[in-house]
C-alpha cells in the first residue's frame, strides 16, 4: 500500500479466512453477504449494514453466495490527512458493526457502478474516498459505545499480552472495577475479563496458524504465562488445543 487511502470493489471466498491488516477497513455491501468475526463480536456484512475493521484486530470472514463489496482501506499514512477522526474508529474496536440508511447504500451502489470497468484515476478515487469518510463520520461520531468502554477495549487490544487486572484496567479509564464490570457487560454483552481473554486466544489462534513459533513462545506472546495456561484455555473456551488447532 503507498500511504494513501483506496477504495476498490471485491468479493469474498466461501471458506474462512483469518488475518489481520495494518490500515483501517470500511466495507459496504453492494450485493450478497459475508460474515465477519472479530474478537468477542460477529456479524454479517449485508444490504443493512456494514462494517469498520479497525487496523491489527484479527478478524474471520467468509463470503456467502454470490457477493460484491465497496471496500476502503485507510493506511496508518492516511489517517491524519485523509482518515477517520478517533472518535469513530476507536469505538469501532468495541461495535464494528453499524447500520446502513439509503443514503449510504445508494452512494455505495454508485461507486460499485462506476468502477464495474476498473479502477477509478487518481482524481475520482480521491473525491470517493473523502465522501465516503465524511458520510461515515457524521453518521457514527457520537452514537457508538461509551467513551470510558470504547478506551477500555482499546487498552485491551494494544496491552493484550501484558498482564493487567479489572482493577488496573478499571482505573486507566477512571472508573471503579465493579463500575467498568457492568457498563462493559451492557456494552458488549460480556466482562471486560472475560473480553480480553477472548483478544488473546484469537491473536494465538493467529499465530498458531500464520507462524512457526513453537507453541510456548506463543503463549508468552499472548499473555499466558506459560503453554500449559494457553492450553487450559483454549481446550475449554473452545474445545480444541494448540497442538490440535495447528494441525486443521
Amino acid at each position: 500500500m503507498d500511504g494513501r487511502a483506496h477504495v476498490s470493489l471485491r468479493s469474498y471466498a466461501h471458506t474462512d479466512t483469518t488475518h489481520a491488516h495494518d490500515w483501517h477497513q470500511l466495507v459496504l455491501p453492494v450485493t450478497g453477504a459475508h460474515t465477519v468475526a472479530l474478537a468477542n463480536v460477529s456479524g454479517t456484512v449485508e444490504s443493512d449494514r456494514g462494517v469498520l475493521v479497525v487496523s491489527g484486530l484479527s478478524h474471520c470472514f467468509r463470503g456467502l453466495g454470490e457477493n460484491c463489496f465497496v471496500v476502503l482501506d485507510i493506511p496508518r499514512e492516511a489517517r491524519r490527512s485523509q482518515g477517520l477522526p478517533e472518535a469513530v474508529w476507536r469505538p469501532a474496536m468495541a461495535q464494528p458493526f453499524f447500520a446502513i440508511d439509503d443514503g449510504l447504500n445508494r452512494f455505495a451502489n454508485y461507486v460499485a457502478h462506476e468502477m464495474k470497468d476498473g479502477a477509478l484515476d487518481a482524481a475520482a478515487e480521491h473525491h470517493v474516498v473523502s465522501l465516503l469518510i465524511h458520510a461515515l463520520t457524521r453518521r457514527l461520531d457520537g452514537h457508538r459505545t461509551p467513551p470510558a468502554i470504547a478506551r477500555a477495549v482499546e487498552l485491551i487490544h494494544t496491552h493484550y499480552a501484558e498482564p493487567f487486572s479489572v482493577a488496573e484496567l478499571a482505573a486507566a479509564v477512571g472508573l471503579s472495577a465493579s463500575t467498568l464490570h457492568e457498563r462493559f457487560r451492557t456494552a458488549m454483552e460480556c466482562g471486560p475479563g472475560e473480553y480480553a481473554m477472548n483478544v488473546r486466544l484469537d491473536h494465538a489462534e493467529r499465530l498458531l496458524r500464520a507462524s512457526d513459533l513453537s507453541i510456548a513462545e506463543i503463549a508468552v506472546a499472548t499473555g499466558f504465562s506459560d503453554q500449559s495456561a494457553l492450553t487450559r484455555s483454549l481446550r475449554r473456551r473452545r474445545g480444541t488445543t494448540p497442538a490440535r488447532f495447528r494441525l486443521q
